[in-house]
């Protein structure tokens, strides 16, 4: 299993001279696509029918689940990642924490399926598109093994799985608090303007990623 790991991440990793805007195009998704997740959800939240702001409830309590999960298994089971074992080729700076499983690839995928449960079958596709397009982002940066996404993925099944049936069974009491806590930003007029700070931070991280795409680099493997 290790060997057909590292074999599939050298398939897919970069080479020694990969082309600048591909390169380019694996940064941005591997560090911005991820914050559609977290805006989506609080626009759901916060714009949304009642079931629509039941599923953003849920998604945070899988999301926050989920990453509980990799936590715990990456201080119980140490894995190195690729920069850490020599392998290939590295193209962004990060730290050496534990690579199995990815957190990147388990926001996305979480959220993925959890819209699949809840039957928003169009916009979980779109999402599960964007998680496999992180994956390769993170693979053919460096920092991540194929094995790391595919356990992204079955932790992100899991625990997606069972948050959506404890919520629907014993969420009662988060959701009515949810749901206060909602009704008093649309009282005090602050929903409003949680919608419009949402907005704004949407528009900066897109003002950002094509500042960087019109800005030239010298060393396109900095990161």
């Amino acid at each position: 299993m290790e060997s057909l790991n590292h074999t599939l991440f050298l398939a897919l990793n970069a080479s020694a001279s990969p082309p600048a805007p591909l390169v380019l195009f694996a940064l941005v998704a591997a560090k911005y696509l991820i914050l559609l997740v977290p805006l989506h959800i609080l626009l759901v939240w916060a714009g949304g029918t009642r079931a629509m702001r039941f599923l953003a409830v849920t998604s945070v309590v899988a999301l926050s689940l989920a990453l509980l999960l990799n936590g715990i298994m990456g201080l119980l089971v140490y894995t190195p990642r690729p920069f850490i074992l020599g392998i290939g080729h590295t193209l962004i700076e990060h730290r050496p924490s534990a690579s199995f499983p990815s957190n990147h690839g388990t926001v996305v995928f979480t959220y993925a399926v959890t819209l699949a449960l809840f039957s928003v079958g169009r916009l979980a596709l779109v999402v599960a598109c964007m998680g496999g397009l992180v994956a390769w982002s993170r693979i053919y940066l460096g920092v991540h093994f194929p094995l790391d996404m595919l356990g992204a993925a079955l932790v992100s099944a899991v625990v997606s799985l069972g948050s959506v049936h404890g919520m629907l069974r014993y969420g009662r009491t988060l959701f009515d608090f949810s749901d206060r806590l909602h009704s008093s930003f649309s009282e005090g007029g602050y929903l409003q303007a949680t919608l419009q700070s949402a907005r704004d931070a949407a528009v900066e991280s897109i003002r950002g990623v094509v500042k960087r795409i019109r800005t030239p680099t010298s060393k396109s493997a900095a990161g």
